[in-house]
């Protein structure tokens, strides 16, 4: 697992996903930004992107979102390949009525269910996710330019 994805995963564990002091939000976004990888543009990009194993997951990404949890690219439904994405086993759940107040629905790629990806469904207190759009660790993915 990447060091910044272990580093978010011990913060979500010790402050269960509350909104950080304001010392401490400030302190872990500049630690994210300073380790986005190189080849990703903050403000967003239309550039094919990749699961680490190959599965393509979507073309282009509006921004990336930095919150006290981590850097994430933010994916527009109409950029997302839908086809080789699916709901993680096990967290069917998410998409059932008693559980519509939950934050996401766990999608992940169709050939590798270790990746993350998020279908925002409501707002956070600790990150500017925006509802209806995918996020994505940029540590699990891969991007490259279009070919012509």
């Amino acid at each position: 697992m990447h060091p910044e994805l272990l580093f978010q995963e011990e913060l979500a564990i010790k402050y269960n996903y509350k909104k950080l002091d304001k010392e401490l939000s400030a302190e872990v976004r500049k630690r994210y930004r300073n380790n986005l990888p190189k080849e990703l543009n903050e403000n967003g990009d239309f550039i094919e992107v990749y699961t680490l194993d190959g599965t393509h997951i979507a073309k282009g990404y509006s921004r990336i979102v930095i919150g006290d949890y981590g850097a994430f690219i933010e994916i527009k439904l109409s950029s997302a390949i839908s086809s080789n994405m699916k709901v993680k086993p096990g967290q069917e759940f998410r998409a059932t009525e008693r559980f519509k107040t939950c934050k996401y629905h766990w999608l992940t790629a169709k050939d590798n269910t270790d990746i993350k990806i998020y279908l925002q469904k409501n707002r956070v207190s600790y990150a500017d996710y925006e509802p209806g759009f995918i996020y994505v660790s940029p540590y699990e993915i891969k991007v490259k330019e279009h070919e012509a």
